[in-house]
């Protein structure tokens, strides 16, 4: 009977994934091209990326006394699901107030869609903790990308379409995209309920990990180090990120349809190599995964800097997507393989918590260094590009220093890896 559901709520978790992506792909893509159709500034872009960033990761710390007030994980994730979609059907509606209430009233939306994203997160993987063997992980969760990936993509192909369509209504067709966002995350809320949670309730919390850093092990400084690794590279990260779409819009001048193809074919590729990585994860450790990331994540900056051409910098992306596939994957491994189940809830929302507030400082310094770097190569956006790239680097130091392994794994050097990852060469075990 508990293997009948388990196997139920591994396939209502991928009908849940597409759902989702069909969702992001919708939307994640189009919230900055939306408030600029709304007449927001590039210093407004960065209150809409970063704001929304901080709310989360206040709320991160509540995300176990949620869960353990409602008593129950799949409560918890259709709770945040639920108000996701209601912020999306929200934001659909922006374009029906006043122009001076449209932005504030987006920016809300978002900052719901986003806490209820994010607080989704921890209570999702407690539950799939529980389906996934340890041995099969890596593996599953690779393929659940690949699919996801490819679900975004093609809704994201389609969202650009439809605002393509729109014309010189361009808000009528940002009303249709968030609107059939909210649409398919209601169809991930009713995949979700099918998914079933276990009665022994030892994945639970305790209600002992919302204070969990005091009791981490600073002497091996495993996990402790490696947060600080992620706070710098998302930091830096997101010094850039959030303007990356205004630099597409505004300055290289692309379409809507060359402007999704730059946004989404580096997600495609994230997705589209997840399973290698996961199987890679799975043999030779989560943290070699993670040093790959952290050592090429850097370069990804510096190519963009090098030329404006639309096809070169979609190759850039496409790389772009395939390292940041090692770091995803190699993350969520970690935490699995590192954190006991009792406390993932926590360590969850703490990732999640760091990931907010790089998101927000980053966001916020770079809104504020666009509008006052000088131009180089004709952009003063090349330089934020090349300070990005730099402060990315410095996050490798405190993970190659005290980031080890937890379980033994084979040895493999980074051409053995490359190998692998591009279909080069079979995995051995």
């Amino acid at each position: 009977m508990q293997k009948r559901r388990v196997k139920t709520s591994v396939t209502a978790s991928i009908k849940d994934g597409l759902a989702w992506a069909a969702m992001s792909g919708f939307a994640d893509p189009y919230a900055v091209p939306f408030a600029m159709a709304l007449g927001a500034s590039t210093m407004g872009i960065g209150v809409l990326r970063s704001v929304p960033s901080l709310a989360s990761s206040f709320f991160q710390f509540f995300n176990e006394k949620m869960v353990l007030g409602l008593g129950s994980c799949k409560k918890a994730l259709l709770l945040t699901v639920g108000l996701q979609a209601l912020s999306l059907f929200a934001a659909a509606g922006a374009v029906f107030l006043p122009l001076r209430a449209a932005f504030p009233a987006l920016l809300a939306a978002v900052v719901v869609y986003t806490v209820a994203g994010n607080m989704s997160g921890p209570p999702w993987a407690v539950l799939m903790g529980e389906y996934i063997p340890a041995s099969r992980r890596g593996n599953f969760f690779g393929f659940r990308f690949q699919a996801v990936g490819l679900t975004f993509f093609a809704a994201s192909f389609l969202a650009s379409k439809v605002l393509g369509l729109a014309g010189g209504g361009t808000l009528r067709g940002f009303c249709a995209v968030f609107g059939a966002a909210g649409v398919f995350r209601c169809l991930s809320y009713y995949f979700i309920t099918s998914m079933y949670e276990p009665r022994t309730r030892f994945h639970m919390p305790r209600g002992t990990d919302v204070n969990f850093l005091t009791s981490l092990d600073f002497r091996r400084g495993r996990v402790p180090a490696l947060f600080f690794s992620v706070l710098v590279l998302l930091g830096s990260t997101y010094l850039a990120a959030p303007y990356f779409s205004v630099y597409s819009l505004r300055e290289l001048k692309c379409d809507y349809f060359r402007y999704m193809v730059l946004m989404s074919i580096g997600p495609l590729m994230t997705y589209l190599f997840m399973k290698r990585w996961g199987q890679a994860a799975d043999a030779y450790g989560s943290v070699k995964i993670l040093k790959a990331a952290f050592l090429l994540i850097p370069t990804v900056p510096v190519l963009w800097a090098l030329s404006r051409n639309f096809y070169y910098l979609a190759a850039v992306e496409m790389y772009s997507g395939v390292i940041w596939g090692s770091y995803l994957i190699g993350m969520n491994n970690f935490i699995y393989e590192t954190i006991p189940a009792h406390s993932r809830a926590g360590y969850t929302a703490f990732f999640s918590f760091t990931n907010g507030l790089a998101q927000f400082g980053g966001a916020l310094a770079g809104g504020w260094l666009y509008e006052r770097l000088p131009a180089l190569w004709g952009s003063s956006f090349i330089f934020l590009l090349l300070i990005s790239a730099f402060l990315r680097a410095l996050a490798v130091i405190p993970l190659f220093l005290m980031v080890r392994e937890v379980r033994a794994v084979k040895a493999v050097g980074p051409v053995e890896l490359l190998l692998f990852v591009s279909g080069f060469k079979p995995l051995v075990r």
